[in-house]
């Protein structure tokens, strides 16, 4: 039977971001700023989680989590009466119900569960989430009674200088006794500017003779919303932070934390090693003693154990064990490299698979192409993937040779142990274990041929009429008179 739900108010425009996104769509370490404060309350064992939308609520809706349903707020008129509309999706079975923030990311799972205990063992109609702050201004004043519980919320224009001085705050978190806030919430009444607000419950509570309890947050600053791009980038550092300690303590060595970017959604193994100015980012996995960095880009890619990435981006993408890249590599979306292999200076591949063992020398670019083990990508070489029109395939079999400045015109097949030489233009497939030269590149057998005709009474031509050729070695250059 479920016992637990939390209503999180997300139907605010949040106009102090000046921003066009919804507010708690605002990315925090990889994340929506209100995908953290779902799946903190998920760790926290609430059951049932109801986020009240509004202002672009299609937009919020759709990067909701599976669990999580909607509950619209049209016209927004504050947030008691948000309240009210999230009590709609809550089961009538529920005994305790969380309010939070939706704007509200950093509060942990632990929080969220000692408000639970709280309410449930004080049998108290609502227990609210406090915090402590130095600078206490434009927020509403926790007024204490002789026992501790709350007796008022006073909000800043309406405190006298007694009151403006009390640094206790309200988060603007709750737990309630799910039975009486059914009763009590359409008990609010209208304030002078036409809204119902959620803490006139307090007086609600105390005027029907039911406690109000206060809990303070252990640390203020994962209590708070976020309000504006300055409190974002604060939140940012606080929790980027957190999650660099807790790889390190899982036996990832980060080097320099301060110049390190983790989202809060990657995962890396033990003994891992990220070097510093590295940004890892999305549904990233670092496999075990890897070295990242320094100056790695990684997007929603995988990389495989004891494989190195430096100084390089890989995006959507996978690395095999062993392999290297970089520096100054740059791997595109689609890609799937192999184990062991070497991806080298200013070399560049998109939606490519490359076997295992094969080697991209630098200043190369492979593009939509499928590349065997153990394949040599001379330093230059392209794949010329591109017509004007459409974007075509390129294969080249196992143990393949392609010599440096090589242009492969796709749609092309390399065969099986095939070489082509320095320089050479390739416009059709190359058969198995062939070499081919120049431009446009010709089995080299066939050069040779051709270039017999040279002085032999054709005029420099060979015998089917064509400017004769010298005889090219598979490197491309003129063969020597004693080759």
């Amino acid at each position: 039977m479920l016992s637990t739900a939390a209503v999180v108010l997300a139907a605010g425009q949040g106009t102090r971001m000046r921003s066009r996104l919804p507010k708690v769509l605002h990315p925090l370490a990889g994340r929506p700023m209100i995908a953290h404060v779902l799946d903190a309350l998920e760790r926290a064992g609430i059951e049932q989680r109801v986020v009240v939308t509004g202002h672009e609520a299609a937009a919020v809706e759709a990067e909701l989590p599976s669990g999580a349903v909607a509950a619209r707020q049209e016209p927004q008129l504050g947030t008691a009466d948000a309240v009210r509309v999230g009590l709609t999706r809550v089961p009538e079975e529920v005994r305790h119900v969380i309010v939070t923030m939706g704007d509200a990311p950093l509060i942990p799972a632990e929080l969220f569960g000692a408000l639970l205990h709280e309410q449930a063992e004080g049998n108290a109609a609502m227990v609210l989430l406090a915090a402590r702050v130095a600078d206490p201004a434009g927020y509403g004043r926790i007024v204490r009674d002789a026992d501790g519980g709350c007796r008022a919320i006073v909000e800043e224009a309406d405190a006298d200088a007694e009151t403006r001085a009390i640094d206790e705050i309200n988060a603007g978190t709750y737990c309630f006794d799910a039975a009486w806030l059914r009763a009590s919430v359409g008990a609010v009444e209208e304030s002078p500017k036409g809204e119902f607000y959620l803490t006139d419950l307090v007086a609600l509570a105390r005027g029907a003779g039911r406690r109000v309890r206060v809990l303070d947050a252990p640390r203020p600053e994962l209590a708070m919303g976020i309000n504006d791009r300055v409190q974002l980038a604060a939140a940012e550092g606080l929790l980027r932070r957190e999650v660099a300690e807790r790889h390190m303590r899982a036996g990832v060595t980060i080097v320099d934390p301060q110049t390190t970017y983790i989202d809060a959604t990657v995962e890396i193994g033990q003994d891992a090693r990220i070097e510093p100015w590295t940004i890892l980012a999305g549904r990233t996995a670092i496999g075990e003693e890897a070295v990242i960095g320094p100056h790695a880009t990684l997007r929603d890619s995988r990389i495989a154990a004891r494989a190195r990435v430096w100084a390089s981006i890989v995006e959507e993408s996978s690395v095999g064990e062993a392999t290297q890249i970089g520096p100054y590599s740059h791997v595109r979306p689609g890609c799937e490299i192999g184990p062991d292999c070497r991806i080298g200076n200013y070399a560049e591949l998109k939606k490519t698979r490359i076997g295992a063992g094969t080697q991209q020398h630098h200043v190369s670019y492979l593009g939509d192409a499928e590349v065997g083990e153990r394949v040599n990508i001379g330093a230059g070489a392209i794949t010329a993937n591109f017509d004007g029109e459409r974007k075509n395939p390129t294969t080249i079999g196992d143990g393949a040779f392609i010599g440096v400045d090589t242009m492969l015109r796709a749609p092309l097949t390399i065969g099986p142990g095939a070489r082509t030489g320095a320089g050479a233009v390739v416009t059709r497939d190359v058969a198995a274990g062939k070499t081919v030269v120049g431009m446009p590149a010709r089995p080299i057998e066939l050069r040779r041929r051709r270039s017999e005709g040279i002085g032999s009474g054709t005029n420099g031509r060979n015998p089917e009429g064509e400017p004769g050729e010298r005889n090219l070695q598979p490197g491309g250059s003129a063969a020597r008179p004693d080759a």
